[in-house]
């Protein structure tokens, strides 16, 4: 969810005829000529008023005229198209930048602007043409690169994406969409504590950017940070109330459901079912709301509406069968159950639950086996490991293979297909993701636990991977070993390339090679800090011809949008 998608306010749009080069280009023309300029700056000025086919219609009496050099006439083509993609009509901006480009192809701002309104018609291969081009003609435009980026994230091809949003970011450190793009880059690889440094560095600049909000709720719901997760989704929704919207609420309800606020939950389901009347997943998990907080008849209509729509759904039986026994019709849950094993006989969750009944009929030994079956199946089944242990009967042994040398306890298993988590038998409650940032397998380096004021901190340092033409990545998770909890995983080293680590009393800053600062707190805060102000609307979807140099520094807080690029002409405007 939360893509970095096109929208209706790229970031920047630069019209090429009001600059100093048309100017000087235009000196000493016939009046026909300078008919041509005055055109053209009324068309500028229409654009940014909003005046769009204000603006089309003055570019076309300026490309009508007589006698005007290619050079103008290709800056026309070119504002003109920005003018067209505007109004949304996007197939004749194309036709404008096509024509501005066989008159002067060396123009990286042009194959910019072409290359984002291909993506617009869905075209992101061919987008990333023109981005390249635009990058051969001018390797520091970093609008380029960030365009790209959000073309190759169209084509899930997120390991390129990522490449391209981090030269992005080090040509624009103080722009808030390269971060974005990057952080869900991260986040579509799994490394969700990267990509919430990157959205964190997002919003900071730009605290009205609606998709960072979007993104960095996701992250904070797969890192279980509930709270957080629905105040992003809040703060998405009131930036963009359109944007995404069943999403938003199917997050943040099951932000809520995860912390148990049941009437908070129920409402957002509602609100997604409202939307999407048909939508199993928002009446399983409704139901299963329902069910944690023995309002059962009503989680069994939930179950049983799934099951209208999706008649062989195993999951359903299940739950509803487990539904049935907490309101003590363990019979009819058996036979619900029964049915979810017809259709999945290996569902470790379904085993489990059987397990739960027969234990409840009193029929232990089925009950035994039942959860035996599904920790084997399951190594990540602690209900089952529980449930065993209670009946004093045999733990089937941890089937997951440690990848590497155990160090100080800590093992690497692989959790499912590519994903790798390390675990100590002596910190049950950790589960640390081994956040991968280039080929090969993570290995464990060295376990360290700090001392003094910080003696509940450990540091769990690993092999991220090699990637292409770099030595190894070097990361380390810091995990409170009080709390039982992973505080943040932080780059140690990129090839020859050492972070700066600065540690203080209650926290730790950690710069990483390209200079990128975060903070991680090591002691919680003893009051929570005031809401961040209210955002600037902007989606970071993409730029649109942003201009190569910087945007001035902004404080997070301040309001007002950037108008006018940095020195040059008075002339030399940048349009949102």
């Amino acid at each position: 969810m939360g893509r970095n998608r096109p929208s209706k306010s790229r970031l920047h749009i630069k019209t090429l005829v009001l600059g100093a080069a048309f100017v000087a280009a235009a000196a000493g023309m016939a009046d026909a000529a300078d008919q041509v300029l005055l055109r053209a700056r009324e068309g500028a000025a229409a654009m940014l008023r909003g005046q769009y086919d204000r603006a089309v219609a003055l570019y076309d009496e300026a490309v009508g005229t007589p006698d005007v050099s290619k050079f103008v006439l290709a800056s026309i083509y070119s504002d003109r198209g920005v003018a067209k993609w505007r109004m949304k009509q996007t197939k004749e901006a194309i036709d404008d930048f096509n024509e501005s480009i066989q008159l002067a192809p060396d123009n990286a701002i042009v194959y910019n602007n072409r290359g984002n309104a291909l993506m617009d018609l869905g075209h992101p291969e061919e987008a990333i043409k023109d981005f390249d081009r635009a990058i051969v003609l001018d390797p520091n435009y970093g609008a380029a690169y960030n365009n790209r980026g959000n073309a190759y994230a169209a084509l899930q091809n997120y390991d390129a994406a990522f490449q391209s949003f981090r030269k992005a970011t080090a040509l624009l450190s103080r722009t808030a969409a390269p971060y974005n793009g990057r952080g869900r880059a991260h986040m579509e690889r799994d490394r969700y504590h990267a990509a919430l440094r990157d959205l964190d560095r997002s919003i900071k600049i730009d605290p009205k950017l609606a998709a960072a909000y979007r993104n960095r709720a996701a992250v904070n719901f797969e890192l279980g940070n509930y709270a957080d997760a629905a105040e992003d989704a809040t703060e998405a929704l009131d930036l963009e109330p359109e944007q995404d919207k069943a999403k938003l609420f199917m997050l943040r309800a099951r932000a809520y459901a995860a912390e148990n606020s049941f009437r908070e939950g129920i409402a957002d389901f509602d609100r997604v079912l409202d939307l999407e009347p048909e939508k199993v997943d928002a009446f399983m998990e409704r139901g299963e709301l329902l069910a944690k907080n023995k309002r059962y008849d009503a989680a069994i209509e939930d179950f049983t509406k799934v099951l209208e729509l999706e008649p062989k759904n195993a999951k359903a039986y299940a739950l509803r069968g487990e539904t049935k026994l907490y309101d003590r019709k363990a019979d009819e849950g058996y036979i619900d159950v029964n049915i979810a094993l017809i259709l999945e006989p290996d569902d470790p969750r379904a085993l489990r639950i059987r397990g739960d009944i027969f234990r409840e009929q009193n029929r232990t030994e089925n009950a035994v086996a039942d959860y035996q079956k599904a920790a084997s199946l399951d190594p990540f089944d602690e209900e089952a490991r529980a449930a065993l242990e209670r009946l004093k009967a045999p733990v089937p042994p941890d089937t997951r293979k440690p990848l590497g040398e155990p160090v100080a306890g800590w093992i690497i298993t692989e959790k499912s297909p590519g994903r790798y988590v390390a675990t100590n038998a002596d910190y049950r409650g950790v589960t640390v993701p081994m956040e991968m940032f280039g080929a090969g397998k993570p290995k464990l380096l060295a376990w360290d636990k700090l001392k003094g004021a910080q003696s509940n901190i450990g540091l769990l340092r690993y092999d991220a991977g090699t990637p292409t033409g770099d030595g190894s990545f070097e990361y380390v998770a810091v995990i409170d070993t009080r709390k039982q909890e992973v505080l943040a995983i932080e780059p140690e080293r990129w090839g020859d390339k050492a972070a700066t680590w600065t540690w203080q009393t209650a926290s730790l800053s950690v710069t990483d090679p390209d200079g990128n600062v975060s903070e991680v707190a090591l002691r919680p805060e003893r009051t929570r800090s005031a809401p961040v102000a209210r955002r600037r609307r902007d989606d970071g979807g993409g730029f649109f011809g942003f201009a190569q140099q910087q945007p001035q520094r902004q404080q997070p807080r301040q309001r007002a949008r950037r108008r006018g690029g940095q020195g040059g002409s008075p002339l030399d405007w940048l349009f949102r």
